[in-house]
Order: structure tokens, then C-alpha cells, then sequence
């Protein structure tokens, strides 16, 4: 494990999680607007941003590292009765945030988009719907 990855993997076992396994680098990108809005390649980066604390803006010309891990004592195994796969974010060797989804495919079929580090949904964690929350997204980021 380089020091990023194990950065992760202490950030997860650091949400009570425990570590199944390691999958690596699952994603690495440079953040600009572009990756946020536009085609149907934006969707992914929009959902993950859209359950992160933080906001994108700061990101913004950096490059961002995702860890993947297969996680157990997670909240989605109480709704989803498998494994969860969280994604963890960091950029310049800290954490930034991260996704988790169920480990199952059925299961990731009804799910759709991530949930949260932590199982939220993207209504739980910013407290609007979703239709609302793209309209705040289109006009901060342009249109998909």
C-alpha cells in the first residue's frame, strides 16, 4: 500500500468500518468544471460531489486519487444485506470525502446513485430534493 492508499484505508476503519478488501486506485482525474456538468461522462462526478461535505470549488484544477475498498459493519448492510464498497477521495495525500454503494449487483441496480460516506442519500445530506438540488447544480456548474 503507498501512503494515500493507507491514508484510506485508516480513514475507513476510522468510520468503524472494516476492510474486506483493498481494490486500489479506482478513479484518478484532474477536477474542472467540465467534469461536472455537460455529457452523460459528467453523471458519475456529479453524483459523487452531489454527497460530499464539501464543496467542489476548491478542488478545482487539482488531482483527485479514489481508493476503493469492500467494507463490512457498514449502515447499507442493514438495507442492502451485503458488503458495501466504499470510494474514498483525496487530494494532495488528505481526505475529502468518499461514496459508498451496496456490494451486490442486484442490489447496486436498485440503488442507482451513491450514497454518502456514510449511507446518506443525497436528499439526507443536503437536505433538499433532488430535483431542486440539480437545479442548484445546473446553475452553479452548467447544464448537463
Amino acid at each position: 500500500m503507498n501512503v494515500d492508499e493507507t491514508t484510506a484505508a485508516a480513514y475507513v476503519k476510522a468510520q468503524g468500518y472494516a476492510i474486506v478488501k483493498s481494490n486500489g486506485i479506482i478513479d484518478t482525474y484532474t477536477l474542472e468544471k467540465a467534469k461536472l456538468s455537460g455529457p452523460m461522462e459528467s453523471t458519475p462526478y456529479q453524483q459523487a460531489w452531489g454527497v460530499q461535505k464539501v464543496d467542489p470549488d476548491p478542488y478545482f484544477g487539482k488531482m483527485i486519487t479514489v481508493y476503493g475498498f469492500t467494507v463490512s459493519h457498514h449502515p447499507l448492510e442493514k438495507i442492502y444485506h451485503s458488503n458495501t464498497k466504499v470510494s474514498i477521495m483525496l487530494c494532495e495525500g488528505k481526505v475529502i470525502g468518499g461514496t459508498s454503494f451496496p456490494d451486490d449487483h442486484g442490489a447496486m441496480m436498485r440503488a442507482g446513485a451513491p450514497y454518502s460516506i456514510d449511507g446518506k442519500t443525497l436528499e439526507e445530506v443536503t437536505g433538499i430534493t433532488f430535483i431542486e438540488w440539480m437545479a442548484n447544480w445546473k446553475k452553479k456548474y452548467g447544464s448537463s
